[in-house]
């Protein structure tokens, strides 16, 4: 089946934030996304970056440009409210086969260092692990999640950093699961895996069952909406509305003093986002920073809802 990619061009890494957020509120959910800020930390070193020297080569091919690319079918044409987003930037179309969408992107990913311990590979993949490495298989399929975002790095060094040994974990918008399968490698006892998007329900099961973590169970819901859990971590990798009306909901579903992990928090959000979930009961442990984006992780030291 052949398809219409459409590229758009932003100037730096800050547009192409403002981009994703535009076009995914537009329903454009499935981006492919270089940020050249991205590829720069890949080659020199602050992710650890552990492939080959032709994958760097490869890798610097893409620093130029900062772009993202999404697919409408052969017939149908961008919206009136699209062509509103896109008449703000450079952009082209093209025709595109369906394997192509879905599959050439593949060879670009390549294993590196979510944290200084964890390694993150993808399953066509081979990767000679070092002593004392933990590796995560994963298989993206069609859901959001390669841990190469540094808004999934920066929860993973967070959730690393507190997770303990016989924790019970919410992963609130698991995506492809890169997150539970982290928790549940790090000694979680148990991982409720959570997602409004079937296809990331299914993903994460997927990447459960290749990472061999029988203790991860995945299933469909709007965040916390209906859950009857009680966990000792959660963690949200998502954007600063949603950070916000996720805090609001853990109490409910959060053992006492439950930890709460949370990324995907642009800069210009930081204020008002820590406000609030300082407001709804919880206290900043740590914040740290990358280019644009805030992650946290805090504690809930507010009256324990049962």
């Amino acid at each position: 089946m052949k398809y219409k990619e459409i590229t758009v061009y932003a100037e730096d890494s800050r547009q192409l934030s403002e981009l994703t957020e535009r076009l995914t509120a537009e329903g454009m959910e499935e981006l492919m996304i270089n940020d050249p800020s991205d590829i720069d930390e890949l080659i020199e070193g602050s992710w650890a970056y552990t492939g080959s020297v032709a994958d760097r080569e490869l890798l610097d091919s893409f620093r130029e440009k900062a772009w993202c690319t999404f697919y409408l079918g052969e017939d149908e044409s961008p919206d009136e409210e699209l062509l509103a987003v896109l008449k703000d930037y450079d952009w082209k179309q093209a025709i595109a086969d369906d394997e192509d969408w879905l599959h050439k992107w593949e060879e670009y990913y390549v294993p590196f260092n979510i944290t200084p311990d964890i390694v993150v590979k993808p399953v066509w993949r081979d990767y000679d692990a070092k002593e004392g490495e933990l590796v995560i298989d994963i298989d993206p399929g069609l859901a959001f999640g390669t841990g190469s975002s540094p808004t999934t790095y920066l929860a993973a060094r967070l959730l690393e950093k507190y997770m303990e040994p016989g924790m019970d974990v919410i992963d609130a918008g698991c995506g492809t699961g890169i997150l539970s399968v982290i928790a549940a490698k790090c000694g979680a006892r148990d991982v409720l895996a959570l997602d409004i998007d079937p296809e990331a329900v299914l993903s994460t099961e997927n990447n459960a069952r290749i990472n061999g973590c029988g203790n991860i169970s995945a299933g469909e819901a709007d965040l916390l909406k209906g859950v009857e859990y009680k966990a000792d971590l959660i963690i949200g990798n998502l954007l600063a509305p949603l950070v916000m009306r996720l805090s609001e909901d853990i109490p409910s579903c959060g053992k006492e003093g439950v930890l709460f992990v949370a990324s995907g928090i642009i800069d210009d959000m930081e204020e008002e986002c820590l406000r609030t979930v300082k407001a709804n009961g919880f206290e900043i442990l740590e914040l740290v920073r990358d280019d644009c984006w805030t992650a946290f992780a805090a504690r809930y030291a507010g009256r324990h809802m049962s």
